[in-house]
């Protein structure tokens, strides 16, 4: 039978209830969180510590903050002993209770606060009391006639305070009692009631209500308004925002199309659901939906791609608990089975075996039902008989009690291929009857509705028609009585209106004789504005013509001025080069070899600042120097002057950039007595070596020049801060007027390195 063993996995989301305190969206929390911060320890406080730690709570399996939680309500509860408080205490050790409501002891605590909430007549509090006690039990079928009396008593309590919102909430829970109890019929009629006091409060968040009310009829086999229902809680979920629970409405659509047999709509729907679970980080359900996408899968003959996504997701979301396991193995077993891979089927059959041999086996007949029915299915496919035939009547006797019939039908089925095979004909002949019979029943019962909805769609458009014409009838009357008036009316009103209309008449002539007057009046004033406007255009037209003129010698001064800059930059650049020839032609009249080392230096500095002129008189943009092209031409030269071409091997990796004169100056500067201190005394002959300078840009404003050289490296001792050699006072002086940071190290050779920013402004040199 199609899509039997999907169903099975659906059993176990035959309702996902909505928590009592609902999940706050972030920005209430947000602003909760806020509020509590900022509260003074008064009443206010307690409240806002309640309300803090239910919300917590409330996400306790997805946030994992149990102590946050604790430390909220203790707070609460001491403040409120302090002040004496004793609802706000009541509301703490409820909170309390909501909190440990799984365990031992949570059903104390909240039996304690109830008992106090009965003394002081506080009958909203005791209704909140009852829900909660009803959370401390199981959802077991043991337990549920003590969850439906706090349900009962907590309808009934919240009635007589007037409070619908809540009354209907918790009949909604009471539905979901009865039908996991197997009466669908009684859960659709507390339903019913529920939605009715939502809509009469005015309360939009239906969606709990209705996806539980879709879930009801698909149990009873109204399939068609299991899908209406289930499509208006998707709407519902989305128009009011929540998308907490929107995976299990989605999940309910794609069961209730199952009926339908649109395969296409069952998958949409279904991975729908797996992304909102996904999303929310609900692992656990999005690992039970790739299950169930498997088993769709597998019904559309894809068991390859049905394998690849529950192994995909078993290893993306690993099962948490027995009865996430659990969900995963049925899955996998019927992957297997499909694709004929018993040994590794038998394999996973064995966990769902060993788990319902265990003492921690859930007493949920929805969820034994499917287990019993994947392991007899198995079991008949690896042809162990005896052990099949076991595991399918409890199946079927389970079924019994939750009443799907459909999977019934399929146990049967399997039950009637295992008598078959092991020879008992009898046996196999009833079941097949059985199988047969329940097919049929469904099948008659959905033709029975279908039969009576179309009877009760005749129905209504007959005493529609009815209606219409009694209607048509009434509406005859009521415009001939009508006509009698208007035809009185007419009369009277032909007299007013041909009063008015001569009134009317008269007072257009005299407004006409008013606005004609006004109009030659306003026709004055425009010729006179126009003249004065005609009189401004011409004096904006002067206006203009003077400032085009002023433009054209402002252009014509400014490419006179770039002219003028540049012959004064060839002129110092000449002057310059006629110093350094005097230089030059004084250290050949000198003796001492240390004046002939000063002098060549100031030689180089001043030969330097000549290329730097040299560059600008030469540059497209007055005031700004390419640095790349200029450490090259002053390293080049540095060599040159030095002979050091065959020693001194340069290496230069210089960024394409472009200084103002005021940076250029002292960067070029720096850049000559560094690489001079180099060539001086960093290779002694006949030693050779590498000298490497760079440029780089490490931000958009900021650079960083590093000078490095594999020679000897520094004198031992040498402190840069206490060096008085000319060289290194100008790189620091420098280096100060550019406000960089100098770094100088000794380690294979010498590293100098300058960080400076063009966005600060050079410090001037008389400040240096």
């Amino acid at each position: 039978m199609k899509y039997v063993l999907v169903l099975l996995l659906l059993i176990a989301f035959t309702s996902q209830a909505e928590p009592y305190y609902p999940i706050l969206p972030k920005t209430e929390a947000d602003r909760l969180l806020h509020r509590l911060r900022r509260s003074a320890p008064d009443t206010n406080r307690v409240k806002l510590l309640v309300q803090f730690s239910n919300d917590l709570t409330s996400r306790y399996y997805y946030l994992q903050k149990p102590d946050t939680i604790a430390r909220c309500i203790r707070q609460a509860q001491a403040l409120s002993k302090s002040l004496h408080y004793a609802a706000g205490q009541i509301d703490a050790d409820y909170a309390l209770g909501y909190l440990l409501r799984k365990d031992p002891g949570g059903r104390e605590v909240v039996l304690q606060a109830l008992a106090r909430s009965q003394q002081r007549h506080d009958r909203r509090r005791e209704a909140i009391g009852w829900y909660l006690l009803s959370e401390t039990y199981e959802k077991s079928m043991a337990l549920h006639p003590q969850r439906i009396q706090c349900f009962e008593q907590a309808i009934r309590l919240f009635g007589d305070v007037h409070d619908p919102v809540q009354e209907a909430r918790v009949l909604r829970e009471l539905a979901d009692a009865y039908l996991m109890q197997g009466k669908p019929a009684r859960a659709k009629e507390v339903l019913l009631r529920s939605l009715a006091l939502y809509k009469a409060a005015g309360y939009s968040k239906q969606h709990s209500s209705l996806d539980l009310l879709a879930a009801t009829n698909d149990a009873l086999g109204n399939y068609k308004e299991a899908l209406q229902y289930a499509l208006a809680a998707v709407a519902s979920a989305k128009r009011s925002q929540d998308t907490l629970m929107l995976c299990t409405y989605y999940m309910r659509v794609g069961a209730v199309y199952q009926q339908f047999d649109q395969r296409d709509k069952i998958i949409q729907y279904y991975r729908l659901a797996m992304r909102s679970a996904e999303a929310n980080h609900y692992n656990d359900t999005a690992l039970g939906l790739a299950s169930t996408i498997a088993r769709v899968l597998l019904a559309e003959n894809r068991p390859q791609e049905a394998l690849a996504l529950i192994l995909e997701k078993s290893k993306a979301y690993p099962p948490q608990d027995d009865f996430s396991r659990l969900k995963v193995d049925q899955g996998l077993v019927s992957c297997y089975l499909r694709t004929k891979q018993y040994a590794l089927a038998t394999t996973y059959c064995q966990h769902i075996e060993a788990y319902l041999k265990s003492k921690d086996v859930t007493s949920d007949y929805r969820v034994l039902h499917g287990a019993y029915l994947t392991v007899g299915a198995c079991c008949l496919a690896t042809k162990q008989y005896p052990k099949a035939r076991a595991y399918l009547l409890k199946s079927l006797a389970t079924g019994q009690v939750v009443l799907t019939r459909s999977s019934m039908a399929h146990a049967c089925l399997l039950l009637y291929k295992v008598d078959s095979a092991q020879g008992n004909l009898s046996s196999a002949i009833a079941y097949y009857k059985r199988y047969k019979a329940i097919n049929d029943s469904i099948f008659s019962e959905m033709n029975s509705k279908q039969m009576a909805a179309l009877q009760v769609q005749y129905d209504t458009e007959k005493r529609e028609q009815s209606i219409a014409l009694l209607t048509k009838q009434t509406q005859m009357q009521q415009m001939t009585i009508r006509q009698r008036e208007l035809q009185r009316n007419a009369v009277l009103g032909g007299a007013i209106l041909l009063v008015l209309v001569l009134g009317l008449g008269y007072n257009r002539y005299r407004l006409k004789q008013r606005s004609t007057r006004l109009l030659e009046q306003k026709q004055h004033a425009l010729e006179a504005q126009q003249a004065e406007i005609h009189r401004k255009n011409e004096a904006l037209e002067q206006v203009l013509g003077e400032k085009d003129l002023l433009l054209e010698e402002r252009q014509e001064l400014l490419v006179e001025k770039d002219w003028m800059l540049k012959e004064i930059h060839h002129r110092v650049k000449n002057n310059l080069q006629v110093v350094s020839s005097l230089l030059a032609t004084q250290s050949r009249h000198l003796l001492d070899p240390q004046a002939v080392a000063a002098i060549r230096e100031s030689q180089n500095r001043v030969q330097i600042m000549a290329l730097l002129h040299q560059k600008l008189y030469q540059a497209d943009h007055i005031g700004r120097v390419n640095m790349a092209d200029y450490s090259r031409e002053i390293v080049t030269y540095l060599v040159e002057s030095f002979d050091r071409q065959r020693s001194v091997h340069t290496q230069l990796d210089l960024a394409p950039i472009e200084l103002e004169t005021t940076l250029a100056t002292p960067l070029g500067l720096i850049i000559n007595e560094a690489v001079t201190n180099a060539l001086k005394h960093a290779f002694p002959p006949p030693r050779r070596g590498t000298l490497t300078v760079s440029l780089a840009r490490l931000a958009p404003q900021q650079y960083q020049l590093t000078i490095t050289d594999d020679g000897v490296g520094l004198p031992s001792g040498f402190d840069l801060q206490r060096s008085r050699s000319l060289g290194m006072v100008i790189i620091k002086g420098l280096s100060h007027q550019l406000d960089g940071q100098l770094l100088v190290t000794a380690a294979d050779g010498v590293r100098i390195s300058l960080q400076f920013d063009t966005s600060k402004k050079p410090v001037p040199a008389e400040a240096v």
